[in-house]
């Protein structure tokens, strides 16, 4: 190990690591967002339906 090339090898390691936790903490979270605003266009549907069916027993 007398040639100064090979410090970088615990950096480029350390830097795969760092890379691979962003990319995994990042799908989690857009997988998460998707998710949720998923459920939220669901919800505003449901609650679409329920209000045409009241007004239209009102009516």
């Amino acid at each position: 190990m007398d040639h100064p090339i090979w410090l970088l090898i615990p950096w480029l390691v350390f830097a795969g690591g760092v890379g691979f936790k962003c990319w995994t903490l990042t799908r989690l979270i857009r997988r998460q967002v998707l998710s949720s605003a998923w459920g939220m266009e669901r919800f505003r549907a449901e609650l679409e339906r329920t209000w045409q069916r009241s007004g239209s027993a009102r009516a």
